[in-house]
């Protein structure tokens, strides 16, 4: 496994567990943050991941934190 495959596969490991958490479904955190369960379900599987953790990359190489990208006044 390739390491951006490696972290890939820690990314969607993370994004279940820390839903889990919370005790939240993938329901529960669809209906929360405004995304269809399918939606959720994709990343967790590692499927339509790619976009987020592209963005991701991006932000890392300019030294800017995610959150600050997409704060709107």
């Amino acid at each position: 496994m390739s390491k951006e495959a490696d972290k890939d596969e820690k990314v969607v490991s993370k994004l279940a567990d820390y839903r889990k958490r919370k005790g939240l479904s993938q329901d529960d955190l669809a209906k929360m943050s405004g995304l269809t369960k399918t939606t959720i379900q994709n990343w967790e599987n590692g499927r339509n991941l790619g976009a987020v953790i592209r963005v991701l990359k991006v932000c890392q190489e300019l030294e800017v934190d995610i959150r600050e990208l997409f704060e709107f006044e």
